[in-house]
């Protein structure tokens, strides 16, 4: 990142470290959703395609299981808040960013950003399912601009709602619009297997991998990997 883009990002790193304040008391008061949908009607079904088979396979390989499981449960959240929020997403682009989005942070290239690795894993899948060209440049697209401050979904819905889900299981930002129900689900059939600590340390390691990059930035002024690590979601 340019000193110019971390002056831009600095203002939207401060609302979000405002808005985990904010959501973490609401999710340990228990507060009500604003919205009345349920958990059954906002658990997702797995797209049944060539490419969703594929992306399972890649995941499944070349990550951790407690990885993994972050990204099943990233899918279950990002597609919950697109629902809530009235967002049409992709639903088989979303499943197959979400499973493998993180998969670069256990595979650490120095001075290169992890979400490129993530988005080779995506690539890799969609070659072999011959997903249209156009298609896997959306999910990687999606991918690598996860982990952008600032993100709106303006800027890419697939990359807006991985950001929700991954930051609503690592954090609980936006967490507490979720139904109880729903949360405990995912959990039981995803375990987070200390998600926190693994990712909390992988996310230090790329930090001082790539200096400068996004992660980077995200460790140094909103102490990210602390707070994945000291304010785990349960």
């Amino acid at each position: 990142m340019t000193a110019s883009e971390r002056a831009k990002a600095l203002p939207s790193l401060a609302a979000t470290f405002g808005a985990f304040t904010s959501d973490r008391a609401k999710l340990a008061l228990r507060t009500a959703p604003r919205h009345s949908i349920g958990a059954e009607e906002l658990w997702p079904t797995a797209p049944d395609s060539t490419f969703g088979a594929e992306v399972e396979t890649e995941a499944a390989e070349v990550q951790s299981s407690a990885m993994l499981h972050h990204g099943y449960r990233t899918w279950v959240f990002g597609m919950a808040f697109a629902q809530i929020d009235g967002a049409a997403l992709d639903s088989e682009l979303f499943y197959a960013g979400a499973l493998v989005h993180d998969v670069g942070l256990e595979h650490i290239d120095p001075g290169r950003c992890f979400t490129y690795r993530s988005a080779e894993a995506a690539h890799s899948a969609a070659a072999r399912a011959n997903l249209p060209d156009a298609r896997t440049l959306d999910v990687m697209d999606g991918i690598t601009m996860h982990i952008s401050p600032g993100l709106e979904r303006e800027d890419s819905v697939l990359g807006f709602y991985l950001q929700a889900g991954a930051m609503a299981d690592l954090a609980g930002l936006r967490a507490w619009e979720l139904p109880r129900d729903l949360r405990v689900r995912a959990s039981q059939t995803y375990p987070r297997e200390r998600i926190h600590e693994v990712v909390s340390s992988c996310w230090h390691s790329e930090a001082r991998a790539v200096r400068g990059g996004r992660a980077h930035f995200a460790d140094k002024y909103g102490a990210f990997s602390k707070i994945v690590r000291w304010f785990p979601v349960a």
